[in-house]
């Protein structure tokens, strides 16, 4: 049984890293073929150029994971029925479903491998990647925040036109703090900075209003530090960055933020965030697609084999999409756009498995 188990592992495993690093590359080459006007009209550096397209290849890796994982156990299990090898392996008593409880073990260790994978070098490798298209190409910045408002526990909101990466400032900012739906103290500042070793943001060129009762005061200084507004700067940059590309802290305190102010954008980046936990299981969803297939095709094993798995892993993005789309209106919860097409999709391969058994 160890030898089968080996045997089938490796089987797989092979097939679908040459079919991964295929794929990976064709979607690489497309890319530096979509820039290959920009890159001869301009003065690229080629060694940054090559980082460039590098720093692609681990979301490539990703998107083609799943499919490749698809198609290289369908090759497998019908490679078997088509060269009858299946007739010694169930004469020596070996069962399907012992042939394939290996394949659904690896298919969860590939799983959690992924979404390893992608919450710490995808993720990573995106962010460094837009960073390098933008000094590459021009392309506006993915990192820069502009007209942003943000709220902290301690009774501060804050507006600021713009926000830096690359200086870590905060323009013309606009700070309020208020207790019981009143207005305490109000600070306008050209620009603020945030203090590492303080932890708080010094304010420069500030002036203070404060209000006691009816009676307001004003002071103006050249630097104002107002240590109980203590939010950091990552928060400022993900204001407007897409969620897909948050280190997972920063997604969830931004989650925690919109579900107390705007219940309507949490939904929808909610949505996105759950999607972004669940992408690596559409590696085990496929997977499970190939293993529960029926495969006593006549003729053309391969062939049906392969249009048969690939149909239904149509369909299940196709659910998948349906069901980001009813997400983002806020006609189902964001969970369930994760789960309901894990769920028809494996309902259905089931369905279409015991049919083909009974014809």
């Amino acid at each position: 049984m160890k030898i089968l188990t080996r045997y089938t592992i490796r089987s797989i495993m092979k097939v679908a890293v040459v079919t991964i690093l295929l794929f990976a590359l064709i979607l690489a080459a497309v890319e530096l073929f979509s820039k290959m006007d920009q890159i001869m009209h301009s003065d690229i550096d080629v060694p940054r150029l090559i980082i460039y397209i590098v720093l692609s290849i681990p979301e490539y890796l990703m998107m083609a994971a799943s499919i490749s994982f698809l198609f290289s156990v369908t090759y497998y299990l019908s490679t078997l029925t088509a060269n009858n090898e299946m007739i010694p392996i169930l004469n020596a008593g070996v069962s399907p479903v012992r042939l394939r409880v290996p394949i659904m073990v690896l298919a969860l260790f590939l799983t959690f491998l992924g979404s390893l994978f992608q919450e710490h070098t995808v993720i990573a490798a995106t962010n460094m990647h837009d960073t390098l298209e933008t000094e590459l190409f021009g392309a506006s910045s993915t990192q820069d925040s502009r007209n942003i408002v943000l709220s902290d526990d301690n009774g501060f909101m804050i507006y600021t036109r713009r926000f830096s990466e690359a200086t870590g400032e905060i323009r013309d900012p606009v700070l309020v703090k208020s207790r019981d739906g009143r207005i305490e103290k109000r600070i306008e500042a050209a620009s603020a900075v945030y203090d590492e070793e303080k932890g708080w943001w010094v304010f420069s060129d500030a002036r203070v209003y404060t209000i006691e009762g009816d009676d307001v005061s004003t002071a103006e200084y050249d630097e104002y530090e107002e240590p109980m507004f203590t939010l950091e700067p990552r928060l400022f940059r993900s204001q407007n960055t897409s969620i897909d590309t948050m280190d997972r802290a920063a997604a969830v305190d931004y989650l925690s933020r919109l579900w107390a102010s705007d219940r309507i954008s949490w939904q929808e980046k909610a949505t996105d965030y759950y999607r972004r936990l669940g992408a690596p299981l559409a590696i085990f969803v496929l997977m499970f697609i190939a293993v529960s297939m029926n495969y006593n095709f006549k003729k053309n094993v391969l062939l049906f084999s392969v249009i048969q798995s690939l149909s239904i892993a149509v369909i299940y993005y196709v659910a998948d999409m349906v069901f980001s789309i009813m997400g983002h209106q806020g006609a189902v919860p964001p969970l369930m756009t994760v789960a309901a097409p894990i769920v028809l999709t494996a309902l259905l391969s089931l369905v279409i498995s015991l049919l083909g058994r009974k014809i």
